[in-house]
């Protein structure tokens, strides 16, 4: 029988589905962060520019 070689990181045992999930959370938080931020920033531009009235 033939051993293969793994490519599982030295800690592989300590990713549990939890840690993981926790992981892609907080990747997934972290881009909707920024994604808001751009969106911020965006009308923040237009309204300086005043291609958006600004109401009383």
């Amino acid at each position: 029988m033939k051993k293969f070689a793994t490519l599982l990181p030295n800690n592989w045992l300590a990713e549990t589905p939890q840690a993981l999930a926790l992981r892609r959370l907080g990747r997934q938080s972290a881009e909707r962060e920024r994604i808001s931020e751009i969106n911020c920033n965006f009308f923040k531009e237009k309204l300086r520019v005043g291609l958006i009235p600004k109401h009383v």
